[in-house]
């Protein structure tokens, strides 16, 4: 069963996902924030008068995020089908640090296209396996796992290629890529040097 038991901590860094994201979403839209933890998305689109409605397996962090978000749900990622409100499409979906900790995303990939509105965005970051540290590691022969990409709740691992190529398998257009973390702050060799990526479809 998927779960985070912590309260997540935001990062206020410019170059993490927690602030590259909210900047990806325009004033007066709906959004999606999937595996919303404890509201930290829905309480900076909220200041920003963007409706966003929030899921999370912990009843915990959602009573929080209730704040923030418009509607809560209560759902275990692991089954897909998330048997929301029809009655709610949306602009935006966001998956931020979600994918990597299901067995098949693929699966909630595909579900969730129907709650996206005509011209929406789905907006996904994933942590970046092929990261230089993780490469020269293996290339000696380690694999440790340890807090960050290699996390032990991560059950699935991406480059940037095979993230790709999961999303056009699921038929997603590939708008935009934009790499976190150092691949953000020095803006060459992205593969190498980013942390994560957040990628925009369509």
């Amino acid at each position: 069963m998927f779960t985070k038991d912590k309260q997540l901590h935001q990062d206020s860094s410019p170059h993490s996902p927690h602030s590259i994201i909210p900047n990806l979403i325009t004033p007066n839209t709906t959004v999606l924030d999937i595996g919303c933890n404890a509201g930290y998305l829905g309480k900076t689109l909220k200041s920003k008068k963007i409706i966003c409605d929030g899921i999370d397996i912990n009843k915990k962090f959602l009573l929080i995020a209730d704040k923030y978000c418009r509607h809560t749900y209560q759902r275990d990622l692991n089954n897909p089908i998330l048997n929301l409100n029809p009655k709610f499409n949306y602009d935006y979906i966001v998956l931020s640090d979600i994918l990597e900790h299901l067995p098949r995303p693929d699966l909630l990939l595909i579900e969730i296209k129907k709650y996206l509105k005509k011209g929406g965005k789905l907006i996904i970051s994933l942590p970046n396996i092929a990261r230089l540290e993780i490469r020269l590691k293996l290339l000696f022969g380690k694999f440790e796992y340890s807090p960050g990409i290699l996390s032990e709740d991560h059950l699935r691992f991406f480059t940037k290629n095979s993230a790709q190529k999961m999303f056009q398998q699921c038929n997603y257009k590939i708008e935009k890529i934009i790499p976190t973390g150092l691949g953000h702050k020095i803006k060459i060799f992205p593969t190498f040097t980013a942390f994560q990526f957040v990628y925009i479809l369509s």
